[in-house]
């Protein structure tokens, strides 16, 4: 039976909702020790293994997009999925593919894929004081070259998950101040909220150290408190869930604010690495840290539309084009590119927990390429899919 706590209509403020109250325990009635249920739950979010009607999912799509010939996708993220699945599943998406790029990008993990091998990478910028990420791409072959790529992306993947700890730990906070404080401010979130989300933030806490050994590195990321209150939604009512996510997002975000950026390598070591190693470097969704098109850095191109940041598209392609004008290296242009930005485990949730917006995503698919506005500013600046495609490979390839 659905458990429900004291709450108030989603997007209704707690002033001005006086007599919208839902039947409500005390979260004093919560144990403080795991149950059974909680345990399955978690493990359900950190499990690895898929089920029939999971793998089925995958190599499944259910679309397929005979048209598309010319297939680009260097921005995606496999996340646990297994690449033979992955493989069939591209197939089936694009069967008539006669001109493709694929290389995964996991953060801060370099996995190789079908001869490419590729990685997000978290950096710093000291020039303007901002986290900023870099898509790199190396064949298979240089890859096994790339020694110091793999430890700049074990130390990040590191200081990554001890910020997930940080949250955790300030949603466990006994006093209300700080983040925490300004989380309740900003979301209004009452006192049945914030003790709801404390408790189950200490369960989390617990339920990761006592199964440590058995839970792989990937899933130690921020998104695994997201996903285990989602998994709550089976026992508790979806309001409590749905107002316990904005108060977490509020908190992990004040928390993100304060977390220095400087212990990640500088964006221009990493860049200096990546190209003694022969690879690849894109700036991915550049409009959420817009000073990185300024800074002269020596990168193959600018992603000008991801399903996340695609405000800008057209004004980016311009901005390209005029860079282009004033390179010096002219036989080396700047390219566009786009990302679907597809995380594959989105794929496999249940409907009922699954973002629309990612689950929506196809590794190649970006629909930009095609459209009617943004085709024009693509033209005006010479660029296409398939030219995209051929001159990074053709970098890529160079020995």
């Amino acid at each position: 039976m659905t458990k429900k706590l004291k709450v108030f209509e989603t997007g209704v403020s707690a002033k001005a909702s006086k007599g919208l109250e839902y039947e409500f325990i005390d979260t004093r009635e919560i144990s403080g020790d795991i149950e059974e249920w909680e345990l399955k739950a978690f493990l359900r979010v950190v499990s690895a293994e898929l089920s029939p009607e999971q793998e089925d999912a995958i190599v499944n799509p259910g679309n397929s997009f005979h048209l598309q010939q010319d297939v680009l996708a260097v921005h995606w993220h496999p996340e646990h999925i297994p690449f033979t699945m992955l493989k069939q599943r591209i197939a089936k998406l694009y069967p008539d593919a006669t001109n493709t790029l694929i290389i995964p990008t996991q953060h801060n993990t370099l996995l190789e894929f079908d001869g490419y091998a590729g990685l997000e990478i978290d950096c710093y910028s000291p020039e303007f004081d901002r986290k900023v990420q870099l898509l790199l791409h190396f064949t298979s072959e240089k890859a096994l070259a790339a020694d110091k790529i793999r430890v700049m992306a074990e130390h990040t993947f590191k200081y990554r998950s001890k910020q997930l700890f940080e949250i955790l730990h300030t949603l466990t906070e006994p006093a209300l101040d700080g983040p925490l404080y300004k989380a309740m401010e900003s979301t209004e979130a009452g006192e049945n909220i914030v003790g709801f989300v404390k408790i189950y933030a200490g369960k989390l806490i617990k339920l990761i150290e006592e199964n440590e050994g058995s839970i792989k590195p990937d899933f130690i990321k921020n998104k695994i408190i997201r996903d285990f209150f989602d998994e709550l939604r089976e026992v508790y009512d979806g309001h409590v869930i749905n107002l316990s996510q904005i108060f977490i997002k509020a908190v992990k975000e004040n928390v993100k604010a304060v977390f220095s950026p400087k212990y990640f390598y500088k964006t221009q070591d990493v860049i200096s690495e990546a190209r003694l190693c022969g690879g690849g470097i894109v700036v991915p969704h550049p409009e959420q840290f817009w000073p990185i098109l300024l800074a002269d850095y020596d990168v193959d191109g600018f992603e000008v539309w991801n399903p996340q940041s695609r405000q800008y598209t057209e004004f980016l392609t311009g901005v390209v084009a005029r860079n282009n004008k004033g390179r010096k290296n002219q036989d080396r242009p700047l390219l566009v590119f786009m990302g679907d930005d597809t995380h594959m485990g989105e794929k496999i949730k249940k409907p009922s927990l699954r973002d629309p917006d990612k689950a929506s995503r196809e590794i190649g698919m970006q629909p930009a390429w095609d459209d009617l506005d943004i085709r024009q500013a693509l033209k005006d600046s010479r660029v296409s899919r398939a030219q995209t495609i051929n001159e990074y490979r053709q970098r890529l390839d160079q020995a």
